[in-house]
């Protein structure tokens, strides 16, 4: 049974609660479509917030002629995200890119990811090697964080701290960040992998142009691509969908831009129930 909570959700964003199949929870879809066969973009969000920018974008492109379809995805609490993609992957259908904008953003600031860490679990700390990082992007984020102490930024990007588990007296244990290029400590499970999303393509060249036009105006500012610190599972689900992801966040008027930029990218051969 549809919790009340799902229900008012769903109207307030326009949407439809879909079931993710046997176990598998409640999935909200809202969709912002402009025809059939059109160039699809989907948005996951973690909170409805998270969408509010990506569906206001989506409906100025629509009018003012871009031919794109939008479908936004909000898992609730009880959804297996993966799982419930796969139940509707003939629903949702082919997809030009599918973007993130539900991570929790450092200072709010607009941005795409470079890379994600992975959960690991095991049953007494050990020392990690630290995550590789270029030049480049070690004074991409040092300027980024500029009231960050050094010390603070290693520890957040370079070698996390263990925890001890929420759940240790049931599973025992702790837990930590594992950054992609770092080895997997002997004895330790692997929760939930690291990932490196894709940033020489169309595609983030569109995404990137479209923050830079929006935030900077006239600068050539360059917009940070970072690593940040977050539970990927989002994306690696809907990697299920597309080859093509990315954690995006930026004003309205960047979705707007990144819409009409990614409206005019090769997509996919079409397919979805319909067909």
């Amino acid at each position: 049974m549809m919790q009340p909570v799902a229900l008012q959700l769903a109207a307030e964003l326009g949407g439809v609660l879909l079931s993710g199949g046997e176990g598998a929870g409640t999935l909200l879809l809202v969709e912002r479509l402009k025809g059939h066969a059109l160039p699809q973009v989907a948005v996951l969000g973690r909170k409805a917030a998270d969408l509010l920018a990506a569906l206001e974008g989506a409906e100025r492109a629509q009018a003012a002629g871009v031919e794109i379809n939008l479908l936004a995805l909000l898992p609730l609490p009880d959804c297996d995200l993966p799982r419930a993609l796969e139940h509707h992957r003939r629903r949702i259908g082919a997809l030009v890119a599918a973007l993130d904008a539900g991570l929790p953003w450092l200072t709010n600031k607009p941005m795409l990811a470079r890379r994600l860490p992975g959960r690991i679990l095991r049953a007494t700390p050990v020392p990690l090697a630290k995550a590789p990082m270029g030049p480049l992007e070690k004074g991409e984020l040092k300027a980024f964080l500029s009231h960050w102490e050094k010390d603070r930024r290693k520890m957040v990007f370079r070698r996390p701290e263990w925890r001890e588990t929420a759940d240790h007296a049931e599973h025992g244990g702790f837990e930590t960040e594992l950054w992609p290029g770092v080895p997997l400590p002997e004895g330790a499970e692997l929760r939930v992998p690291p990932l490196e999303l894709p940033f020489a393509t169309p595609m983030t060249d569109v995404l990137r142009a479209a923050l830079r036009a929006a935030v900077y105006s006239n600068s050539a500012q360059p917009v940070p691509i970072l690593p940040l610190p977050a539970d990927p599972s989002g994306l690696h689900a809907l990697r299920c969908l597309t080859p093509e992801i990315a954690a995006f966040r930026g004003p309205v008027q960047a979705w707007e831009l990144a819409m009409a930029g990614l409206s005019r990218l090769p997509g996919p051969p079409h397919f979805c129930a319909r067909c």
